[in-house]
């Protein structure tokens, strides 16, 4: 792994992405400067990258997930709770190549699974016109919540029907 980076300025996307999807890189770019333009504060913005993962993995892969690239986009945290915003391309077990984005809210359930994914959405880019498309879905995905909110974990666990935090005693 190499990052955090708060910038996707820092990330060689020519060394990361797969070849037969080079031409697509410069766009990707663009994508990603365009959803870091709409973050409040660019201190809570971290990209990782992973060359070693370049490569299409061998058929059928040992792991299910290898990131190529990410975001994690922190619009709020406290020593216990959190919401983050996520955007990836990474390898699925297949192998598939997928864009992913997501708003997680820690968990709060008796039986804690750290993260919850309260909104999700996945692609499976097979071109290099394919990949731009659904970059593009997913930065237009976390945009709209960029614009609108809310920026608090417990109104995203309400919709999606999930414990809320404990409340501090006073």
């Amino acid at each position: 792994m190499v990052g955090p980076a708060s910038t996707i300025e820092s990330v060689p996307l020519r060394e990361v992405l797969p070849s037969v999807l080079a031409s697509a890189t410069d766009e990707v770019r663009r994508l990603a400067v365009r959803l870091e333009a709409h973050c409040p504060n660019r201190a809570r913005v971290a990209w990782h990258w992973y060359p070693a993962h370049r490569q299409t993995p061998p058929s059928p892969s040992p792991r299910t997930y290898l990131l190529l690239v990410d975001t994690t986009i922190t619009l709020y945290t406290t020593s216990d709770d959190w919401l983050e915003l996520t955007l990836d391309i990474a390898w699925r077990s297949g192998p598939v190549l997928t864009v992913n984005a997501a708003v997680e809210v820690a968990c709060w359930c008796p039986t804690n699974r750290n993260t919850h994914q309260v909104r999700a959405a996945s692609w499976q880019p097979e071109t290099d016109r394919d990949l731009i498309d659904t970059f593009a879905a997913g930065v237009l995905m976390l945009t709209d919540v960029l614009r609108g909110g809310p920026f608090e974990p417990g109104p995203w666990r309400a919709e999606a029907g999930l414990p809320d935090a404990p409340q501090a005693n006073s």
